[in-house]
């Protein structure tokens, strides 16, 4: 039980791998290994915590070196600070599905970076979780490491970026991966990557600094996601499939489910893959929004929506998280009913997860 007299499991934290876990990988691959990370650098060089050192600001510059990010004794002395009982933890999303639109080298970086994670997550494998990143670029080869995660490693579910390259997460190559996710019953959460290297970008390409991409990546990311959740009818081919839309803020969420409802009202023939309005499949019981713990916008969606459709996030330890008042700050809302806090805090991220 958590210090505010709750349960509390985060649906969203980062870190889980161990230090120089980049070392692991296979030496065949630590040529394009090295060239990769130099391109990473340059791609996100001013972002708060990695290649910006100064701002007159809030962000956390040095987030992404607290100890707890690497060390899972500290990551649990953090928990406890925080008053959380369980995490499920995220690794970064740097494009490593396609890793260069090299299929081997995307295969072999997922596989370590999901190997590091576990020996992480089995310090104290019943408060430390993580899902899978995936190399999407091949689904077959996708599915069969989700496969391995869940079934030898003990992940509870895979994250994927809001499309990949220039396929929309609808188009029917990635129905292999969320045939396997569904026979597991482990959750698919999309995660931002529409910053990624080697990403097609959708929209970022217009803007040149950091506040810009991330403020517009994440939120219009997740509608292209949600709506080929929806319209785009993977959750009526998967009628038992969870899926998460994380890291992209809430209050957005209500008026695009709105918008597709109109839309397929209009124009019901032109959504073909799906039998009832968008916003019925999302609220199936099935679909999850992360929400960042002082957001204004999650009372308005608990009230358009109801109470079972947000989990609480800690983003531990990003440049633009709470850390450590994540939990306080939900606990202390007085815009949230007790039952929706339960909710957001214990509730819905164990139904997403399936966790004990």
């Amino acid at each position: 039980m958590g210090r505010f007299g709750t349960h509390v499991i985060d649906a969203d934290g980062h870190g889980g791998d161990l230090p120089n876990w980049q070392a692991r990988i296979p030496a065949p691959f630590q040529p394009k290994w090295e060239e990769r990370r130099e391109r990473i650098k340059k791609q996100f060089a001013n972002l708060p915590g990695v290649g910006i050192k100064e701002t007159k600001g809030t962000a956390k510059l040095n987030s992404l070196e607290r100890p707890g990010m690497t060390d899972p004794k500290a990551r649990l002395e953090d928990m406890d600070l925080e008053g959380i009982d369980q995490t499920i933890m995220f690794p970064g999303g740097a494009g490593e599905e396609w890793a260069g639109l090299d299929r081997e080298f995307a295969i072999a970086l997922c596989r370590t970076l999901n190997d590091c994670r576990a020996e992480f997550a089995r310090y104290a494998p019943k408060r430390l979780m993580s899902v899978a990143k995936l190399p999407m670029i091949d689904p077959m080869a996708a599915a069969a490491e989700l496969r391995r995660c869940v079934g030898e490693l003990g992940m509870v579910g895979m994250v994927t970026p809001q499309h990949i390259r220039d396929k929309n997460l609808d188009d029917p190559s990635f129905d292999v991966v969320w045939k396997t996710a569904e026979d597991l019953g482990v959750a698919v959460c999309v995660h931002g990557g529409g910053q990624a290297i080697d990403q097609v970008p959708v929209g970022v390409d217009r803007w040149k600094t950091r506040l810009e991409v991330h403020a517009f990546t994440h939120p219009v990311g997740q509608m292209i996601a949600i709506m080929a959740f929806t319209v785009g009818g993977i959750l009526h081919r998967f009628p038992k499939l969870r899926v998460a839309f994380l890291e992209a803020g809430t209050g957005w969420l209500p008026a695009w489910l709105e918008r597709l409802d109109e839309h397929w009202e209009l124009t019901p023939e032109q959504a073909p893959l799906i039998d009832r309005k968008p916003s019925e499949y999302f609220l199936s019981g099935r679909c999850f929004i992360g929400c960042d713990p002082d957001e204004k916008g999650v009372a308005h969606v608990v009230d358009s929506l109801g109470e079972d459709v947000v989990v609480y996030a800690s983003d531990y330890c990003h440049w633009d998280c709470k850390f450590p008042d994540t939990v306080k700050i939900v606990n202390e809302r007085a815009d949230l009913s007790a039952s929706a806090k339960r909710k957001i805090l214990e509730g819905n991220p164990r139904r997403l997860y399936a966790v004990a």
